[in-house]
């Protein structure tokens, strides 16, 4: 039995087996390079991506991914450089 091999396409968006959503951002003859959706980009080798079991899916609509984390730390610096009592 042949297995189906998913192409790498630059612009589509991928879920693979751990569920992590991510984009192909630039191919070439011997690499991958993919953005997660938290906005981590990592290269694969051609060879992991084809051992990847991975699927198409559409462009996610929320685009906070990357900044999911990016409010709590603006909440935190806030706290740490405005003091309760400055200005009493």
């Amino acid at each position: 039995m042949q297995e189906h091999r998913i192409e790498p396409v630059v612009g589509q968006w991928y879920r693979d087996a751990d569920d992590r959503m991510f984009e192909v951002v630039a191919t070439d003859e011997d690499s991958i390079e993919i953005q997660f959706y938290d906005g981590d980009v990592e290269e694969l080798e051609m060879d992991i991506w084809d051992e990847l079991a991975v699927i198409a899916i559409a462009e996610p609509n929320d685009g906070s991914g990357p900044f999911d984390d990016f409010e709590d730390e603006l909440n935190t610096l806030a706290e740490e450089y405005h003091p309760r009592h400055w200005g009493v």
